[in-house]
Formats: structure tokens, sequence, C-alpha cells
């Protein structure tokens, strides 16, 4: 998708200037302008942060000045909608964070940033399958900001007690599933289960197909359709609808609830296995201190084709109210996936003691994951699952326009279709051609094939 060709000449002299600066980021003024510019940035997490980072990017860039918004309230979905709001009355931030990008999209929020991106020599060391999304028609209207892992947390403590062995790092998904029916089936009058699912519900449809096939994508996306009726598909659903026919999958009863007297069975290590996601990994030192638990976070088990761990992805945009482009772009890159934000970052992690690192780089810095390095033992599993980041998949959550659409339409009252599964009124091999076939739709009308 490269465009050098038709780069204007003050987009050159941009990133001319850049070249001589850290990185391909400017030197001091080199913000393509040398007249004063105010710009604006919003997103839900660490403000303390985001603060600090914007205050390193005034320092490089002393003609602009940037506001960290913090009026637009909420995370995720809220904060999108919020962001819809602050559209209709012309104030969106000129860069900011994202849980939709194609609600953005759709909206008209979000300018597109090719030209920047495609001159930018920084982009040509994003991991590949991470740079090849949110592009729509030809343009890219997102960056992606982190990756954070899909991993399992492992109750080391726990299997110690029923004489489990501790999985090795490199384990396929068949050890884990014997490995936690064996738990339930030794723990189950204390009240133990074998798995605690990913928000609610297990991915094994999701995330089996891939380790299976060098090829297949996060829920069997191949970069162009889905394909929920191949064989891989079915199969993972099944083994899912049989671990909770077996009630190894955590589902504590009131009952159960009442008798162990705790809130979150998970925390409290009634739960041999954790399907989660990096940015839980607080928990390490909250069960440890407050329960005595040893707990890892391993990298998600392989298959036949190998191990490629799920990796989720976030993303900031840059708003096309915006009237400064150029600028924002650079401001994004900093918040983002740049090498001078990514050592801020780390500068502000050490001054604050900080221990581990929840997200990681989405381009392949050699200096910034040297420095990395220092965070990636203070969990047992992280540094393996690090290492595994060259075959990562990752999730198509935030960016595949008609895919959100698709789960809605899943869980509409009409079709009953979780309702139907749970009773065994129908069965993977009848209802993945349905949902092949809705999913595509979805998404060749949302791109406009």
């Amino acid at each position: 998708m490269k465009k050098i060709g038709l780069l204007s000449l003050s987009l050159l002299a941009l990133f001319v200037l850049a070249a001589c600066g850290d990185g391909g980021e400017p030197d001091n003024g080199g913000s393509g302008t040398t007249r004063n510019i105010v710009l604006s940035y919003a997103d839900w997490g660490d403000q303390e942060l985001n603060q600090a980072l914007i205050d390193a990017f005034m320092l490089e860039y002393p003609n602009i000045t940037v506001e960290l918004r913090q009026d637009i309230t909420g995370s995720g979905g809220e904060f999108t909608a919020n962001l819809l709001n602050a559209q209709a009355a012309n104030v969106l931030p000129d860069v900011f964070a994202i849980d939709n990008v194609p609600t953005g999209f759709s909206n008209g929020m979000l300018l597109d940033i090719s030209e920047y991106w495609d001159a930018d020599p920084d982009t040509n060391l994003v991991y590949p399958n991470i740079a090849d999304t949110a592009i729509y028609n030809g343009g890219r209207f997102a960056i992606p900001s982190f990756q954070f892992i899909k991993g399992i947390y492992v109750n080391m403590t726990l299997l110690d007690f029923y004489n489990i062995p501790i999985p090795p790092k490199d384990w396929n998904y068949d050890e884990f599933v014997d490995l936690a029916i064996r738990l339930r089936q030794a723990g189950q009058s204390d009240y133990v289960y074998g798995i605690d699912p990913w928000f609610g519900d297990l991915d094994f449809a999701a995330i089996w197909p891939t380790q299976d096939f060098t090829d297949v994508g996060y829920q069997t996306f191949d970069g162009e359709r889905f394909n929920f009726n191949s064989q891989a598909w079915i199969d993972g659903y099944n083994a899912q609808l049989d671990l909770y026919a077996q009630n190894v999958v955590a589902a504590h009863t009131p009952e159960e609830l009442a008798i162990i007297g705790d809130i979150w069975p998970w925390l409290e290590g009634y739960i041999g296995f954790k399907i989660d996601g990096s940015w839980n990994l607080w928990m390490i030192d909250t069960m440890f201190n407050d329960y005595g638990l040893e707990v890892g976070f391993w990298p998600y088990p392989g298959g036949a084709a190998g191990q490629f761990p799920p990796t989720i992805l976030d993303y900031a945009v840059v708003s096309s109210q915006t009237e400064n482009p150029e600028e924002a772009y650079l401001l994004a890159k900093w918040m983002t996936f740049g090498r001078q934000g990514w050592g801020t970052r780390l500068d502000v992690m050490e001054e604050r003691g900080d221990l581990y690192l929840d997200r990681f780089p989405i381009a392949d810095y050699p200096e910034i994951w040297e420095r990395a390095s220092d965070y990636l033992d203070y969990v047992e599993g992280v540094r393996e699952n690090v290492e595994l980041f060259e075959f990562a998949k990752p999730d198509v959550d935030k960016w595949l326009p008609g895919y959100k659409e698709f789960w809605e339409w899943v869980n509409n009252d009409d079709n009953q279709y979780f309702t139907r599964i749970s009773e065994g009124l129908i069965t993977p091999e009848v209802f993945a051609l349905e949902w092949e076939t809705k999913i595509n739709e979805l998404i060749r009308e949302a791109l406009g094939n």
C-alpha cells in the first residue's frame, strides 16, 4: 500500500527531517511547520502515563501543544459512544483511542492516514499480520497501538495440591483439556473446576483451528471470509460443548458459593486454569499476596501446526475533524507504536517501579525489546509468550466491519441460538453453515463488496 509518489513536497520534507532524528521521528521543531499548533488527545487508559507521554512529545516538538482530554468518559464501547457525541458537537479530539474502528469509519469520524503511514519508515517494522488490519477500500483508517496476549493463567498451587503435573509451556490443547478434566475430577468435592472461560464462554472454535493450520486466522478468517463450516471449527465447538457437559467449565452454583464463601472463585483459588488477557496480569500479585497462590501465564496451547499465540489489538485514530493531520499523525504514532513513545513509556515505568508489561509493542524495535526484556520475567510464562510473537495471530474484533453486527445477529432474541445450543436442539454441524453464510454476507455488505 505504498504511495510515496503521491505525497506532497511538504510531507516529503517532514520525513526527510525525520531521518535526522531517532528512528524516523523528527528532531525538535521538525513537525513540518514552525507555526504553533494545538492538538488534543483522549483514551480510557492510564492518564498519569498519558500525560507523561504528552509532556515528552511537547519537549520533542516545542511548537505543538497537546491537551489531554478527560471529558470523554467511560471505556470500551461507552467511550466510543461518547466519541459519537463529541463528533456531533464538532469537538472530537485530534487523536483518540477507539473500541470499534468500523463504528468510527461508518460515522465518518476517522481520517485516512495512508500517506503518512506509507511515508514513515518505522511502519515497515510493524509485524505484518498487524499492519494488514484496519484498511478499508485501500485506505488506512486506524493505527494499531498495542498487542495484548490471550493466554492461560495456571494456578500452579492448586495443581500441586492435587498432584497434577504443571504443564510445559509448549503444551497442546489436548493436554490442556486433559489436565482440566483431571483437576475437576480430583477437586469436585472441594468445589474446584477446571477452566474459567474467556468472557463467560470457551473459545476453542475461535482458536483451535489457528493452531492446526498455519494459514488459518482467528475464528477461521482467511483475510477475505470466515470458514465456520470447516471440520476444524466444528470440532472445536463440539469440544467446548463436551467440556460443558462434563461440568469442567467453572459454573459455581449459588449453593456452592455460599459454602466456599467467596466472591470470585478464580481469584481465591477454586479454578485451575483461566483463559484471559495479559491486561489482567495484576491478578498474579493479588492471588499470591492475599491467598498464597502461585500463578503463571502460559502461552495458549498449540495444535498440529504449532503454537500460534492469539493476540488482541487496540487502535488509535486521527480525527476527520483535525485541522493538522500531519502533526496529529506524529502524536498518534508517539502514543501508540512509535519507538520514542515506547522509550518514554519505559522511562515512566522505571521511575514508578512498575513490575511488568501488560501490553506489548506492535513493531520490532530491537532497542525497545531489549529494554522491555526486564519486564518479561516477573510473571512466569510471559517471556515464552513474547518469544512466540512472530507467529501470533491477532483477533478481528475491533477492526473488521460486519463482525460486531454478526454477533448481535447471533444473540438476537428471534434466533435464540445459544438457548437452542445449550438445550441440544441444534448442533455445530447445522449452525456452522448458517453462521458462515451470515457473517460473510455481513462483511461483504459492510465493506461494500
